[in-house]
């Protein structure tokens, strides 16, 4: 495809109203501007994320004779048709929507380190700033990342994590009365994809037939692993969800490496912003940092770094709270103990989101398109068997083939065998 065949139209993506907001927000309220030209085109050759079309877009606005550059990224509901189906029927977008509206005021005595604002978010579309051309990158689709960009990401989950409890107390002391995020939109928290169905069904035919083809692990062969395999999986995803008299907040359950930016100092990360919330639940906080170091790291780093990560999380967790939510954690009864018990709850759902997405996001970004973006296969591997397409990936490239292969042996040896 040719450059020009990857141009896209502004006006076609956002009307006069959005495009005059956003130019307000980046540029000043008061301030006169005319928009002299833009462009348009995907944010990257293939598959940027699995949940929409991604863009990026550069604005030329005459500023008081002055031209700006304005850089945004904009996410849109696919072109694929059975995927926007998919997103639309899910709640994906809407639950997007209500996190940045809770950013919004979070976010209201001044920025905030872990994320990024947004200048539109509504039911179909997502505009931000362009964050790689404020300094942030993201790594490698496939990488596993390093102690210093797990604990750099720690600190920024824990700082989301706190900003949350802090926002609830503040709305319950207001109120008067206890407030609970998921009572008023449980409606759109609750789970579309990580449940008893179909596409959960596809995972477990999946493992098995990851495990017979590529491990040496004599359990590979054991009778009915299929079915076994497909009880425990929907018996770990049924363990992510709001518990009573606990601390509960909204966690973004999906901080795989591309929903992770880094800003570096002479190659050292120093901070790490959480972007794309479409996957957000509300559940104790265990099952994000859980599922953070299941999705980005190998089972000898956490064999040998995973507790030091957990405590680090914990300190800076607690350093980020104000003394109202201090004393709203106290009457929970919930402490470091309490947080260290939920994290050993949680790992089986840890490794569950890793079996469950390793196979479409380790995947290189064209050919995910190719296999996820076609409306006359999506159903059949979403819904049925994605094996063929998985496995001949798999086939050719060995940190796929192994990073599949591990989190589905880890979960055999914890889950079945013992």
């Amino acid at each position: 495809m040719g450059d020009d065949a990857k141009r896209l139209v502004l006006e076609k993506i956002l009307d006069k109203d959005q495009i005059s907001h956003i130019l307000k927000e980046v540029i000043g309220e008061d301030v006169p501007w005319d928009l002299k030209g833009s462009e348009v085109r995907p944010a990257m050759d293939g598959i940027a994320g699995f949940l929409g079309d991604h863009m990026k877009a550069l604005l030329h606005v005459d500023v008081q004779g002055v031209i700006k550059k304005v850089h945004l990224f904009l996410k849109c509901m696919p072109a694929c048709k059975p995927k926007a189906d998919f997103i639309k029927e899910k709640n994906f977008n809407m639950r997007e929507k209500l996190m940045f509206s809770v950013l919004e005021e979070i976010c209201q005595n001044g920025p905030k380190p872990f994320c990024a604002k947004a200048y539109i978010y509504t039911d179909s579309i997502l505009v931000m700033p362009d964050l790689s051309h404020e300094g942030y990158t993201s790594r490698h689709y496939l990488e596993t990342l390093d102690t210093n960009h797990i604990f750099v990401t720690a600190t920024s989950i824990a700082r989301f994590h706190a900003a949350f409890v802090n926002y609830e107390t503040k709305k319950s002391i207001n109120l008067k009365r206890a407030y609970n995020t998921f009572e008023e939109f449980g409606h759109l928290l609750t789970e579309a994809t990580f449940v008893d169905s179909p596409w959960l069904k596809a995972c477990s035919i999946l493992s098995v037939n990851l495990l017979k083809k590529y491990s040496t692990k004599s359990y590979r062969n054991l009778p009915d692993l299929q079915s076994k395999l497909a009880k425990l999986h929907v018996k770990a995803c049924e363990s992510l969800k709001e518990y009573k008299d606990t601390l509960n907040i909204l966690i973004h359950k999906d901080l795989w490496v591309n929903n992770i930016m880094f800003k570096y100092e002479n190659d050292t990360p120093v901070n790490a912003v959480l972007v794309d919330y479409q996957c957000i639940r509300y559940a104790p906080p265990a099952f994000d940092i859980i599922a953070f170091l299941y999705l980005n790291t190998n089972r000898r780093f956490r064999e040998e770094r995973e507790k030091d990560v957990i405590d680090h999380y914990y300190s800076i967790f607690e350093d980020n709270l104000d003394d109202d939510s201090k004393k709203r954690l106290k009457s929970l009864h919930y402490d470091k103990n309490t947080f260290l018990n939920w994290c050993e709850e949680a790992r089986m759902f840890g490794l569950m989101e890793a079996i469950g997405i390793y196979p479409f996001v380790l995947m290189d970004p064209k050919t995910a398109q190719k296999t996820f973006d076609d409306p006359t296969t999506f159903d059949k591997y979403v819904y049925e068997d994605r094996s063929e397409p998985v496995m001949a990936v798999a086939d050719r490239c060995e940190m796929y083939r192994e990073r599949n292969l591990e989190v589905n042996e880890e979960f055999i040896e914890r889950y079945l065998l013992k």
